[in-house]
């Protein structure tokens, strides 16, 4: 298991951000943007700067798309300029060897229902994965669907046809009230990246783990491990957004593996 967290934690650039992180973590998700005209994609030097500190501390990446690309929209212009932004970054980031892409399979809707024709939605979700699959040369099985507000069932076909991996943002179930242990028996086993953080009594999400339920957290983590026995490397992610977040969610991290470590060593001396 990688252990990690966002390119903003610092009030900075992506790039000093890597520099602070570096000796921290294994792996760092390059949080990406791309609007009316302002973006934080890298420039090539930047990336051989990335690249360079990667090999320096034996760090991964994972790459998270824009949030603003819309795969199952039902206008073509706009399914077109979704792919055009997936090209570009998967091009912009080819040098890094990215441990996964994180794909938001982005709803019509916030909510349960996705959209008010999922069918439809379904479809066109299918031909920009599609699309995007043939267009590029990177393994089906380094993108990595999200979940996002609504039941992840919803897709769960899709991204089985498409052999895509799964994203695995247990806070976002936390939040919406999913089962948390039913997401954990689906999906886990084809997660190749977990976001992990806490979701406090407002249900406002991606907060420092001292604002979760402990035992929510924990029961995960427990979760986490036991799957991990199947031999897999997965990255999990401290999807946070700043300094304070950061550095108490890894504090509470590293003491709950500090405790699972006691509980095996008394299991091992029981036996």
């Amino acid at each position: 298991m990688r252990i990690g967290t966002t390119s903003y934690i610092l009030e900075d650039d992506i790039l000093p951000n890597v520099r602070y992180l570096a000796p921290l973590v294994d792996d760092i998700e390059l949080v990406l943007f791309e609007s009316e005209g302002e973006d934080n994609l890298p420039s090539p030097s930047v990336i051989a700067s990335l690249k360079e500190l990667a090999e320096e501390h034996s760090l991964t990446y994972t790459v998270h798309f824009p949030l603003d690309v819309y795969p199952g929209s039902k206008e073509k212009a706009v399914r077109q300029k979704t792919l055009d932004t997936y090209l570009r970054i998967l091009s912009l980031t080819e040098p890094l060897d990215p441990f996964g892409y994180i794909l938001h399979l982005t709803p019509d809707m916030y909510g349960p229902k996705a959209s008010e024709d999922i069918p439809q939605w379904l479809s066109y979700l299918d031909e920009s994965l599609y699309r995007l699959l043939e267009r590029s040369s990177v393994s089906s099985r380094l993108f990595c669907a999200e979940t996002l507000s609504y039941p992840f069932s919803l897709v769960e076909e899709l991204v089985r046809k498409h052999n895509l991996m799964v994203t695995l943002d247990i806070g976002h179930v936390w939040m919406m009230g999913y089962d948390p242990h039913q997401a954990c028996s689906s999906l886990l086993a084809e997660t190749r990246v977990c976001h992990l953080h806490g979701v406090d009594k407002a249900g406002r999400d991606h907060q420092s783990l001292d604002k979760g339920d402990p035992k929510q957290i924990e029961s995960f983590l427990s979760r986490l491990v036991e799957q991990g026995q199947d031999g897999k490397e997965r990255v999990l992610t401290l999807e946070v957004f700043n300094q304070h977040d950061f550095l108490t969610s890894l504090s509470l991290l590293r003491q709950s593996h500090a405790m699972m470590e006691k509980r095996e060593a008394g299991k091992l001396w029981q036996q």
